[in-house]
Parts: structure tokens; C-alpha cells; sequence
């Protein structure tokens, strides 16, 4: 009997550890909401657009960089991040400053938490979907 139980135990552990990792390749777009520093106070800054591009990935880290508007100027900026082992918690560090954590909501929808702290702080929620080309 205690074999048998083994045996479950083996296949059901099995089937855990090779959760497939999600592609994120591609490119990811959608809005954005803000409280960005300014004259020692925060400002709202509702729906402006995000663009996500992860340009690479091997197993659960990638690459790539992101788009986004700042007091009227597009802003480029490349990243860097991880898949955490639950195959849905995202974790970035962009390279100009700040960091992203998020959520993989399904194949082509991601959520994002972006944080900076300082004189330019922000905290950001950014809603993001695959762009099917």
C-alpha cells in the first residue's frame, strides 16, 4: 500500500516541477495610472500608453525595454527581469531607474506595478495585452 502512495506522490510532484514557463516574447501594450512626484506633492496621471517589448528569454529570465510618456517626451528604456518559480510573479529592474513587479493574468495579459522612489518617484499600475502580429 505504501508503494502505491508513493507512486502517486512521485507523478503528482512530477507534474508540479515541469510546469511549462510562459513565453513572453512579443510585444505588449495598454494604459497606464500614476502618482508621479512633483513639487514635493504627487500628481494623478490617468491613461496614458504603455508599450512592453521583450525582445528575448531564456527560461524564466528576459529581456527587452519599454516605452512610455514623461512631462510630454516618449521615454525608451531597456530592462531586465525574472519569472518567479510560480510561473505568474514577474520581477524587473529597469535600467534607468526603478522596479516593476507583476502578475501574468494569461497568455496575452500582464499586470505591472511599476515603483520609483526619490525626487522623480512614481508609482505606476500598468494593465498590458499581447500584441498578436
Amino acid at each position: 500500500m505504501k508503494s502505491i502512495w508513493l507512486a502517486i506522490l512521485i507523478l503528482t510532484t512530477a507534474g508540479i516541477c515541469t510546469a511549462q514557463v510562459p513565453d513572453l516574447v512579443g510585444n505588449w501594450t495598454g494604459s497606464q495610472n500614476a502618482y508621479i512626484a512633483e513639487n514635493g506633492g504627487y500628481r494623478l496621471s490617468e491613461n496614458e500608453s504603455t508599450h512592453l517589448f521583450i525582445t528575448e528569454q531564456k527560461d524564466r529570465l528576459f529581456a527587452g525595454y519599454v516605452t512610455y510618456p514623461s512631462n510630454g517626451k516618449e521615454i525608451v528604456e531597456s530592462l531586465a527581469g525574472a519569472i518567479g518559480l510560480d510561473n505568474k510573479t514577474l520581477y524587473i529592474a529597469e535600467l534607468i531607474d526603478g522596479y516593476d513587479f507583476g502578475t501574468i493574468i494569461s497568455d496575452d495579459e500582464i499586470e505591472l506595478i511599476y515603483i520609483a522612489d526619490g525626487e522623480n518617484g512614481r508609482t505606476v499600475i500598468n494593465r498590458l495585452f499581447r500584441i498578436n502580429e
